[in-house]
């Protein structure tokens, strides 16, 4: 079961990626329903020095508000919040919002594919 906090209104966690050998560790990502794809601020695949391929995509997506951002669509090795994990997932690396320091989003595509279940009364997520 992991524990979500709330700040400023929004439902935090935090979560590992893992990529050829390499893994890290990002802090401050929302629990966003709202979000179909899982997308995380480029600086992260620096860190892990992950070099962009031939297979990845350049994607476009409409944010709250009709804001158009581009970001780009890799696949990870995986993704991890605590216990539950997916392997071989794509996630988006761009601009999430530049006047607020949001990490990333954790989005539909992991939270129904990983079939989590989100508790309100007690702010914890775990596996179906």
């Amino acid at each position: 079961m992991i524990k979500l906090e709330i700040k400023n209104g929004l439902l935090y966690t935090s979560i590992q990626l893992f990529h050829e050998g390499k893994k890290v560790h990002v802090k401050d990502v929302i629990v966003d329903t709202g979000a179909y794809h899982t997308i995380i601020i480029p600086d992260f695949l620096e860190e892990m020095d992950v070099e962009l391929r031939d297979e990845d995509q350049i994607v476009k997506a409409t944010g709250y508000g009709g804001k158009e951002c581009y970001s780009v669509r890799k696949r990870i090795d995986k993704i991890e919040c605590k216990e539950l994990y997916l392997e071989n997932m794509k996630i988006d690396f761009g601009e999430i919002d530049p006047n607020e320091r949001v990490n990333g989003l954790l989005g539909l595509d992991f939270l129904i594919n990983a079939g989590i279940i989100i508790d309100l009364d007690s702010l914890t997520m775990h596996k179906k």
